[in-house]
């Protein structure tokens, strides 16, 4: 046995830089994989198996005789935001590897649970031959490696139960595993939650993608968003400045988060999109000068307007309105001149305007 661990660590070292570029090359290929298909991932990690862990695994076992023989030398974990991707992605997977085993740990349907909350789905796979034909991969030949997919719920199970010291093969008192069948029912409920919010979202933004259907959303970044897309009153007031300072016309979103409009305007009682607009469309003329205004005024070397500055043009207005009502105004007899001759007065001191033209 002794001469078996010494000849398996002796192709461990010839061979290691051989993992360490096939780890590289791994990397690069999954992260591409999952960049071209829009999956987003909380994490992706990938380890070489250290010298001490892999003697270990040769002596406990005591049934390897040769370092191909081991599959999780290289091993790569993928830890998904959300359930139905661990399947999106093995999809992916077994269209560029090879797929030598699968171990489904997923035992969502099994009525009889050993390992309880613990659910990962496990591949061993190596390079497919037509991509060994190219030089730059003919080393990895016949070299397998492990990929592990699950969701953060599951990675989070199995850290804690690491934590805990809990092993499958033990038959724990029925109290406590009572309280394990109960956690990982509520790991899958979460995991169905978080998949159902999901799929309503993605429901949500596809019926916004319409002006009258905007109108009646309540004030969110997605709805501001699609409101200003689509609103005839908003490219009036934009373009109007547009061809007024010779700018064209630009979307960025990140002025929304920036100026925390939706919570500005929720502030100003505004809940749905409709009130802002029938606002909007009775102030045009005067969101169109306030924008004008800061154009005007602040001096900043840019070809570019953001369409989206309408709304944080409009959202002075409020402002200026409750301003002169509490110094003995009535807020139903102030004028669109009274509103842009105080913020003119006050812009800078008041107000911090600043541009919101894109650099």
């Amino acid at each position: 046995m002794i001469d078996t661990v010494t000849e398996i660590l002796d192709e461990y070292h010839r061979d290691y830089d051989i993992y360490q570029k096939l780890e590289q090359d791994v990397t690069d290929i999954i992260t591409t994989l999952l960049e071209v298909n829009h999956i987003k991932i909380s994490n992706m990690t990938l380890r070489i198996k250290s010298e001490e862990a892999l003697k270990n695994k040769v002596l406990s076992k005591a049934k390897y005789n040769h370092l191909d023989e081991i599959t999780d030398i290289l091993g790569c974990r993928i830890v998904t935001l959300f359930e139905s991707d661990v399947d999106k992605i093995f999809s992916l997977l077994e269209k560029t590897f090879e797929i030598v085993e699968i171990v489904d740990k997923r035992k969502k349907h099994r009525v009889n649970r050993i390992e309880f909350g613990y659910t990962s789905l496990h591949l061993v796979v190596k390079f497919t031959d037509s991509r060994c034909a190219l030089v730059e991969y003919q080393k990895y030949k016949n070299i397998l490696f492990e990929i592990q997919i699950r969701t953060v719920l599951q990675h989070a199970w199995a850290e804690v139960e690491h934590g805990l010291g809990y092993k499958s093969y033990f038959e724990p008192p029925m109290e406590i595993k009572r309280k394990l069948n109960r956690l990982a029912a509520t790991l899958e409920i979460l995991d169905e939650e978080f998949e159902s919010i999901r799929y309503s979202i993605a429901l949500y933004n596809a019926s916004i993608d319409k002006e009258e259907k905007v109108l009646k959303t309540d004030i969110n970044k997605d709805s501001l968003i699609a409101y200003m897309n689509n609103s005839p009153v908003i490219g009036e007031i934009v373009q109007s400045v547009a061809d007024k300072y010779h700018y064209q016309i630009t979307k960025d979103p990140h002025l929304i988060s920036q100026q925390k409009l939706v919570a500005k305007l929720n502030s100003q009682g505004y809940q749905y999109i409709h009130e802002i607009n029938n606002d909007i469309i009775k102030h045009k003329d005067t969101v169109i000068a306030i924008g004008s205004e800061i154009s005007e005024h602040i001096n900043y070397d840019s070809a570019y307007v953001n369409l989206y500055s309408a709304v944080h043009w409009f959202s002075f207005i409020p402002v200026i309105i409750n301003l002169v009502a509490g110094h003995g105004g009535s807020s139903e007899e102030i004028s669109d001149d009274l509103i842009l001759e105080t913020f003119v007065n006050n812009n800078m001191s008041i107000f911090n305007v600043f541009s919101m033209k894109k650099d």
